[in-house]
């Protein structure tokens, strides 16, 4: 009997892990367009609940000396409402706003993750060099200003340039200077 439970238990792992398995560029990505979104908003767009308890379920596993062979799926945060003036990476006050509800959800779900990629994208208008240096320098600034404002850690940043826009048929858009929150579990 007790072997058919550890049989049973190892099947449903490895099917597990085939069925949730996802790299970095399928993440499931929830887009928050509102100027003010709230702080329940922020937590379902970073933690959606079918990932959050995904992650429960590998820990009962582990628990009860199991290997968990199912890959936590990354989530992210995407938003054009971090906004900056056009070669700047000074945050603006709406910008700041949005951030609020960010940090306010990220202190609330502290115990979920372990860090947090603040990824700053660009449009495809100038030089790489200088979409990338932006893009790095808008990132900064958010994390900047959520460990001031919320006593964050474990903030990692990235500039993206335009390497992953999001308005591909508008490549100088608004909608790709946007910053994307990924948290890593």
């Amino acid at each position: 009997m007790i072997k058919h439970a550890i049989v049973t238990a190892l099947l449903v792992s490895s099917m597990c892990g085939v069925a949730f398995a996802a790299d970095d560029e399928m993440r499931q990505t929830v887009s928050i367009n509102s100027p003010n979104p709230k702080v329940e908003e922020v937590e379902g767009a970073l933690f959606p609940k079918e990932i959050v308890a995904l992650k429960d379920e590998c820990a009962q596993m582990e628990k009860i000396g199991l290997r968990c062979q199912s890959v936590i799926p990354k989530s992210s945060l995407d938003t054009i409402q971090i906004t900056f003036a056009r070669g700047s990476a000074m945050l603006t006050e709406e910008g700041k706003g949005f951030l609020r509800s960010v940090g306010a959800a990220l202190q609330r779900k502290a115990g979920v993750w372990k860090s947090l990629a603040i990824e700053g994208h660009t449009d495809a208008t100038g030089s790489e060099a200088t979409n990338r240096r932006l893009s790095k320098n808008r990132a900064e600034s958010v994390k900047s200003f959520l460990e001031a404002e919320f006593g964050l850690s474990n903030l990692e940043t990235a500039g993206l340039s335009s390497d992953k826009l999001r308005d591909t048929d508008n490549p100088t858009g608004a909608m790709n200077r946007r910053v994307e929150f990924v948290p890593n579990w």
